[in-house]
């Protein structure tokens, strides 16, 4: 009797034993789960209902290394980002949104989120809530979307732009010969008229583009040569003298871009961006400098433009916008 006691004791905690083991296995995959699921964080889907190019910025960080028109982010961890919406299409003003929730708020999951880019009833550009499912739920991601785990590091300025140049000699009469200069993406148009004494004469027009990261040079080299050795140089580059400025109408669009960015850092790229891929006058880059309110980012904006003004005997006028005299003789002295 005793021993089937005893026997019946052991099996009761054997049992227990067991019991216990499964209900830790489950308890420590459970974790583990969970824990796995705060680390993957959620997912963000920015697209374009209009198709336009665009950068995503996350907390003052680019997050594409090119202009999409549908950008997928994912790990992020946390509730919510401030946003920034930069277009390849500098006609199209940025979008800043401060609070970009990517989480479900009441219970705090994650989730993968999608915003649209659309026209409002004024034809401007708003960001708007698309859809939102759990990390589990979410369709798999299409192939031809190009994913990005979020970035933290800051990216190279936003600022690369081809310009293409095209060169055309003809010969109008047996005395002139009419040059033209066209240049896309500036609006500029060039007409020339150079004497030459004979009409037989050999031509040869080269057209070069060259484009590097925030730097455009674009060279064009027009040899007319005749018996008399007439020759013609036409050379276009970085330096904007004899180009024309930017419109009033997109001078007053960059100036909104640059002034809505919640970022020094960000606000000053971007003014940088337009600076060096526009040509401006002397009273524009001051209206540019006065957006800001440091002395030292005056003058470095002072200082990088003067290639790019067109009217360079103007420019005294920037002096105004500063406070110190010192910074003044800083300018004059990097521009001599």
């Amino acid at each position: 009797m005793l021993i089937n006691i005893l026997i019946s004791i052991f099996v009761l905690q054997l049992f227990n034993i067991i019991k216990m083991k499964k209900l830790l296995s489950t308890l420590s995959l459970c974790i583990l789960t969970i824990v796995a699921f705060a680390q993957s964080g959620s997912n963000l889907v920015v697209f374009s209902e209009d198709g336009y190019k665009f950068y995503l910025v996350l907390n003052g960080i680019r997050q594409n290394e090119l202009a999409q028109t549908n950008v997928r982010v994912t790990g992020l961890n946390q509730p919510y980002y401030s946003a920034i919406i930069i277009f390849e299409d500098k006609t199209q003003p940025s979008i800043d949104k401060k609070n970009l929730y990517v989480v479900d708020v009441a219970d705090n999951a994650n989730l993968e989120v999608t915003y649209k880019i659309k026209k409002n009833s004024k034809s401007q550009n708003v960001l708007r809530f698309f859809s939102g499912v759990p990390i589990a739920q979410a369709m798999p991601p299409n192939p031809q979307v190009i994913e990005y785990n979020y970035n933290t590091t800051p990216m190279p300025q936003i600022g690369t732009t081809v310009i293409t140049q095209q060169v055309t000699t003809t010969t109008t009469n047996g005395n002139n010969t009419n040059v033209s200069v066209g240049t896309n993406g500036m609006g500029v148009g060039i007409n020339m008229n150079v004497n030459v004494n004979d009409p037989a004469y050999n031509e040869t027009t080269t057209t070069t583009t060259t484009t590097y990261n925030s730097t455009t040079t674009t060279n064009a080299n027009i040899n007319t040569s005749s018996n008399n050795n007439t020759s013609i140089q036409q050379q276009n580059n970085n330096n904007c003298n004899g180009n024309y400025a930017m419109s009033s109408s997109n001078f007053s669009a960059a100036k909104n871009t640059i002034s809505k960015q919640s970022f020094d850092e960000t606000k000053l790229s971007t003014a940088q961006q337009i600076i060096s891929s526009n040509c401006l006058t002397a009273a524009q880059i001051k209206e540019i400098m006065l957006l800001f309110s440091f002395e030292e980012t005056r003058l470095t904006l002072a200082k990088e433009s003067h290639s790019r003004c067109v009217d360079k005997n103007n420019y005294f006028l920037l002096n105004d916008a500063f406070n110190f005299s010192s910074s003044v003789e800083e300018l004059n002295s990097s521009i001599k």
